[in-house]
């Protein structure tokens, strides 16, 4: 009986561990379902505005690159805004668009089309097209800009 005994405690003691070790598995594999977020969380996907400034800052970074401006509105008054771009650095080599790091400078002129944040006191947006110094700089591949114009 002693060893019935020690083989069902081993028994309970496998399941136990391998219970364990599937709910880590899951937890592990479930964490990277919330490691990104989505842009209609943040911004309103179905409102662009467009908007001409000055570049005063471009991170080129993860997780999205960023352009910062200034924007004077009727008054003349500056009014600081921010916006991100949906592909990553990597995707953006990736997907070929003609451009780095280099190519937006403090001082240039943009343009940029954005979908808004969806607090209306924000003063950040999601790119959408992005003229620097009156050239259009691609945020996607080529093929998908123009199927994107064509909609």
């Amino acid at each position: 009986m002693n060893c019935l005994y020690a083989d069902d405690r081993l028994l309970e003691m496998n399941k136990l561990v391998g219970s364990a070790m599937l709910g880590a598995a899951l937890l592990a594999g479930g964490a990277s379902l919330f490691a990104h977020h989505g842009t209609s969380v943040t911004y309103q996907v179905d409102k662009t505005i467009t908007m001409a400034g000055v570049v005063t800052e471009f991170a080129f970074a993860y997780p999205h690159p960023q352009l910062y401006f200034d924007v004077k509105d009727d008054k003349g008054n500056v009014q600081h805004w921010g916006s991100e771009f949906a592909p990553t650095p990597m995707m953006m080599k990736n997907m070929h668009v003609g451009w780095s790091r280099e190519s937006i400078k403090p001082g240039d002129q943009v343009t940029i089309t954005c979908n808004p944040h969806k607090l209306s006191t924000a003063n950040v947006c999601l790119c959408k097209e992005l003229i620097i110094n009156g050239k259009k700089l691609p945020l996607g591949p080529a093929n998908q800009q123009q199927t994107e114009g064509k909609q």
